[in-house]
């Protein structure tokens, strides 16, 4: 082989290795993103199911137009589960008037979305790739 057709066979090399990486590091990013708006979609299920339950009367088992008893057992309370096969969840703080639902990806731990609910309405979601958000 001639120079000129091994400097195009290396450099042919490099670029499908350089392709190869970006194609693994999209798919990375894509199952990251997945993962997050599985976990969204589940904390808006249990944040509805709270705003229901903060709107019963105690009689009715609700919660008397507060979150208050959600702080302990929540989503016992709501007769949700704390576990599923994409993540694990909890209601990690509730008051008054307000309550923050966490979910934590079981697959890669360091993806967490944490919703925070002020009064009958979602205030905002907070997503984390970096394992700052847990259910502690």
């Amino acid at each position: 082989m001639g120079q000129q057709q091994l400097l195009l066979l290396v450099f042919g090399l490099i670029v499908v290795a350089v392709a190869v990486i970006a194609g693994i590091q999209a798919a990375t990013d894509a199952f990251g993103k997945s993962e997050a708006d599985g976990i969204i979609a589940r904390n808006l299920a249990i944040a509805s199911n709270a705003v229901f339950w903060k709107t019963k009367m105690d009689p009715f088992d609700g919660g008397n137009a507060e979150y208050t008893r959600l702080g302990t057992n929540g989503l016992a309370t709501l007769a949700m589960d704390t576990e599923t096969e994409l993540a694990n969840w909890d209601i990690t703080a509730a008051t008054t008037s307000t309550v923050q639902i966490t979910g934590v990806s079981k697959r890669d731990p360091n993806i967490g979305v944490r919703t925070y609910i002020s009064g009958y309405s979602v205030d905002s979601t907070v997503i984390r790739f970096d394992g700052t958000l847990t259910l502690d």
